[in-house]
């Protein structure tokens, strides 16, 4: 508190100074006529916007399965509409089964242990704690 005291006597009109310094610099920036030619070049023949947007056309999602395209379940609620809205097949998620994720389950309940996965309701706790493809079950421990 009294260095500010002190600051405000001294240079009362530091903030006022910096901030009109900072308007006062200038920057150089590079457009595209200044860039060297094998820059323009690359550019130019790289990818465009469209190379990013999902094609409306279903023949070119080919990795989307098929009754994804299929839903006829509404997405968002009418205007005075009170019902739960089911999800839509691309964010259901199975429920975790299978001897590793029980083994792993069972250990923690006995030592009275949680993980952040639970806590968090992570849908992926099946991948983790089933120890996927090599067997190697992770989980991360809560400690209060």
């Amino acid at each position: 508190m009294k260095a500010t005291r002190t600051l405000n006597k001294v240079a009362p009109n530091l903030l006022q100074i910096s901030s009109n310094v900072s308007k006062d610099l200038c920057i150089p920036t590079r457009t595209k006529a200044t860039l060297p030619e094998r820059v323009r070049e690359k550019l130019a023949n790289g990818p465009s916007f469209q190379d990013f947007l999902r094609s409306s056309e279903p023949s070119e999602n080919n990795n989307v399965p098929e009754e994804w395209n299929s839903y006829d379940g509404k997405l968002k609620r009418e205007k005075g509409e009170n019902e739960r809205l089911r999800l839509p097949p691309w964010l259901k998620t199975k429920i975790p089964t299978g001897s590793q994720f029980a083994k792993v389950k069972e250990q923690l309940r006995t030592l009275n242990l949680h993980t952040v996965c639970e806590e968090a309701r992570c849908p992926n706790i099946g991948e983790c704690w089933g120890g996927g493809e090599h067997g190697t079950s992770t989980a991360t421990i809560m400690v209060s």
